[in-house]
C-alpha cells in the first residue's frame, strides 16, 4: 500500500511538474503574442507618419526592417516553440491554425506591401488609411490567437489548481491511513505488550495476549505467549524446586562436613588400628549402617587381612580374618579395586551364607585407594534394604580414597622414622669406632704387653706400662663422656648462640682449652634439624681436636644471614688431608661431619697444613636452607 501510495504521488507530481512547465510555456506565448500587436502598430505609426508624395527616410526603413525581423522572429519562436525559456504554444488545433492563418496574413499580405515600401514607393493618400485598416486587421486576428492562448493557459491552470488540491487531499487522506494503520498494525499490539508485561510484573502469569494475523507482532505474541505459560508452570512449580534445591544443597553440605571431619581425624599423628577404627566410628552412624570393617591387602601373600570391625558379630569377624584375595565378593572388589553393592535377598549364594546368618541384607564394598596403588576395601553392612544414590557412592568412595591416603602416609611417616633410627645408629657406631673402640684397643694393647712383663718378671717394662694404661682408661672416659653428652642433645627451641656457648663450654671443661667465640646472629632462625646437625658437626670437629691437634687455641665464628657460615679453626699441628681421606686410613669423624652436613644440603671443606693448624668451614646457602 505504501509503495502504490508512493507511486501514485510521484505521478500526481509529476503531472503537477508538467502542467507547470507548459503554463510558464503559455505564458511566454501570451507575452510574445501580444508583442506582435506591438510591433504591427508600430509599423502602422512609422508608416503613418511619412508625409504624402514621399518615400521612407532611411531611418524609418532601419527601423522597420528592426520591427520586420523581430516580428518575423517571434512569430517563427511560437511556431516551433523554445523549450529553454520555455516557450510552448499550446497544441490545439484552433489555436494552430489561428497560428498559420496569422503566418499566411503576414506573408501574403503585409511582408509584399512593406517589401515595395522599403524599396522606395512613393507615398499617396489612401496608402496610410488602407495600411492602417490592414493593420487593425492583422491585430484583431493577433487579438483573437492571444485570447485563444488565454483560454488554454486558464483551463491547465484550473488543472493545476485541481491537482494540488488533489495532493493536498491524498497527502491528509494518506496521513490518515498511515496513522490508523500505525495504531493498527503497530500502537495497538505494543500497547497489548505493554499492558501484559505490566499485568505479569505484577505476579498474573495468567495473561495472554491475541494473535491477529501472521505479522511479526503475532509471532511475538505466541512468544509471549509461551513464555507466560513457562513462567506460570515455573511459578506453580517453584515451591517444590525450591524445596528441593534446598534438599540437595543441606545434603551436600552434610557430605562436606563429614568429608571434612573424616579428613581431619583420620590425617592426626596415630597408629594404624587407632586410624582405621575412627574411621569405621565416624563412618558406620554416618551412613546408618549396622556394622563395618577395614580390611588390607598383603600383596606378598596374596590375602586381606582384618584391620578393625565395628558392630560384626564375632563369629563373622573369625571368618574374616585373612582371607585369600579374590575368594568372595568383598575380597573381589578388593582385588578388581572397585565398588561394589550385594543385596544378599536378590544374589543368595552359599559364599553370602555367614553375612545372611548374621543378619545383614546388603553388603557394600568400597576400594581404599590412592593414586598408585590398591591398598585394600572397607565395608559397610546394613541390616534393611538400602538404597544408594549417585552422590553417596562418590562420597563414599571419595572417604576410601581419604582413608588410603591417610594409611599411605601413616606408612611413609613410620618407615621415615626407622630410616632416621637407623642413620642416627650409623652414626653412633661411627662415633663409637672413631672413639671408644680405639681407646679399648689400645689398652687391649697394652694389656698385652703387661701380660707378657708379668710372665717375663720384668717391672721395668711393668712400670712403663702401667702409666700407659691409666692414660688410655682416661682418655675413654673422657670420649665416653664426651658421647653420652652428644647422645643427650635434643630437638629444641633455644637460641643459636646459648646452644653453640654449651657445646663450647663442655669442651673448654673437658680439655682446658680456650676458644675465642664470634658470633653474627642477624639473619633468620634455623630450623630444628639444621641447628642440630651443625651442632653435631661442631662437636664433632671440637672432639677432633682435642684429640688430635695438640694446639693452645681455637677460634670458633658463627655467621648467621641471607646464609650460614661456620668455621672453626686451631693452631695446632696440622695434618695432611689426602693422606687422611684415603681408602687406607680414612677417619671416620671427618665422615660424619660430612655425611651431616650433606643430610642439611651444606658444604663441608677441611682445611690443614702441617704444624700451622686446621680449619673447617660449613655453609649452607639460602636456597638450601629450610623455612623455621
Amino acid at each position: 500500500m505504501l509503495l502504490l501510495a508512493l507511486v501514485f504521488a510521484l505521478m500526481a507530481i509529476g503531472y503537477t511538474l508538467w502542467l507547470s512547465w507548459q503554463l510558464e510555456g503559455a505564458a511566454a506565448a501570451i507575452n510574445d503574442s501580444g508583442s506582435l500587436r506591438m510591433r504591427a502598430w508600430k509599423i502602422a505609426a512609422v508608416v503613418n507618419k511619412t508625409p504624402v508624395g514621399q518615400t521612407l527616410s532611411s531611418t524609418d526603413i532601419q527601423d522597420i526592417t528592426q520591427i520586420r525581423h523581430a516580428f518575423e522572429q517571434t512569430l517563427a519562436e511560437l511556431h516551433n516553440g523554445d523549450p529553454q525559456r520555455p516557450l510552448f504554444l499550446p497544441r490545439q488545433t484552433a489555436i494552430q491554425a489561428h497560428l498559420i492563418q496569422l503566418d499566411q496574413d503576414w506573408q501574403q499580405h503585409f511582408a509584399p506591401q512593406l517589401d515595395l515600401l522599403l524599396t522606395g514607393k512613393v507615398f499617396e493618400t489612401y496608402t496610410a488609411q488602407d495600411w492602417q485598416q490592414q493593420t487593425a486587421a492583422l491585430v484583431n486576428k493577433i487579438h483573437s490567437t492571444v485570447n485563444l492562448i488565454e483560454k488554454e493557459y486558464a483551463r491547465q491552470t484550473f488543472w493545476l489548481r485541481s491537482s494540488q488540491m488533489m495532493l493536498i487531499v491524498m497527502a491528509l487522506t494518506g496521513t490518515l491511513v498511515m496513522v490508523i494503520l500505525l495504531h493498527l498494525m503497530i500502537v495497538r499490539p505494543v500497547t497489548n505488550l505493554h499492558q501484559g508485561l505490566q499485568q505479569m510484573t505484577t505476579g498474573d502469569f495468567t495473561v495472554r495476549l491475541p494473535i491477529e494475523g501472521q505479522d511479526e507482532f503475532s509471532q511475538l505474541s505466541v512468544g509471549f505467549n509461551a513464555m507466560a505459560d513457562e513462567l506460570q508452570q515455573l511459578y506453580a512449580d517453584l515451591e517444590r524446586r525450591v524445596a528441593e534445591k534446598t534438599d540437595s544443597l543441606e545434603q551436600k553440605n552434610r557430605y562436606l562436613s563429614v568429608l571434612y571431619d573424616i579428613s581431619q581425624h583420620i590425617n592426626r599423628h596415630q597408629s594404624l588400628e587407632e586410624l582405621c577404627r575412627n574411621f569405621l566410628q565416624r563412618i558406620v552412624p554416618e551412613f546408618g549402617a549396622a556394622g563395618g570393617t577395614v580390611r588390607l591387602i598383603d600383596t606378598n601373600a596374596n590375602r586381606v587381612y582384618l584391620v578393625v570391625d565395628e558392630g560384626i558379630p564375632p563369629s563373622l569377624s573369625q571368618q574374616m580374618q585373612c582371607q585369600q584375595l579374590g575368594s568372595c565378593f568383598c575380597t573381589t572388589a578388593a582385588k578388581l579395586g572397585k565398588t561394589a553393592i550385594n543385596n544378599l535377598d536378590s544374589h543368595y549364594s552359599p559364599h553370602f551364607s555367614h553375612c545372611l546368618n548374621a543378619g545383614f541384607k546388603v553388603v557394600l564394598a568400597i576400594p581404599i585407594q590412592t593414586a598408585d596403588k590398591n591398598q585394600g576395601i572397607f565395608n559397610l553392612h546394613f541390616s534393611d534394604n538400602r538404597k544408594f544414590n549417585s552422590e553417596e557412592i562418590t562420597l563414599i568412595e571419595t572417604l576410601g580414597q581419604q582413608l588410603g591416603i591417610a594409611i599411605d602416609n601413616q606408612r611413609l611417616t613410620s618407615h621415615e622414622k626407622e630410616l632416621a633410627i637407623v642413620e642416627e645408629r650409623n652414626l653412633v657406631a661411627q662415633g663409637l669406632h672413631d672413639s671408644i673402640v680405639q681407646s679399648l684397643s689400645f689398652l687391649n694393647l697394652q694389656l698385652q704387653l703387661l701380660q707378657n712383663a708379668v710372665k717375663q718378671e720384668n717391672l721395668a717394662q711393668v712400670a712403663a706400662a702401667i702409666p700407659l694404661l691409666k692414660t688410655g682408661v682416661q682418655q675413654g672416659y673422657e670420649d665416653l663422656r664426651e658421647l653420652m653428652g652428644n647422645f643427650r642433645t635434643r630437638y629444641d627451641d633455644s637460641q643459636l648462640e646459648a646452644a653453640i656457648g654449651a657445646v663450647i663450654r663442655r669442651f673448654t671443661e673437658q680439655s682446658h682449652i680456650p676458644v675465642a667465640l664470634t658470633v653474627d646472629n642477624s639473619g633468620q632462625p634455623l630450623a630444628n634439624d639444621e641447628r642440630l646437625q651443625i651442632l653435631f658437626i661442631l662437636q664433632e670437629a671440637l672432639s677432633n681436636i682435642r684429640k688430635h691437634a695438640q694446639c693452645s687455641q681455637v677460634k670458633v665464628h658463627v655467621l648467621n644471614r641471607n646464609d650460614f657460615n661456620l668455621i672453626i679453626g686451631d693452631n695446632g699441628i696440622g695434618f695432611l688431608p689426602n693422606k687422611v681421606q684415603s681408602t687406607t686410613q680414612k677417619h671416620i669423624g671427618l665422615n660424619i661431619m660430612q655425611e651431616r652436613a650433606s643430610r642439611i644440603g651444606a658444604k663441608f671443606e677441611i682445611n690443614s697444613v702441617l704444624n700451622q693448624g686446621t680449619t673447617i668451614k660449613l655453609r649452607l646457602t639460602q636456597e638450601q636452607r629450610q623455612k623455621a
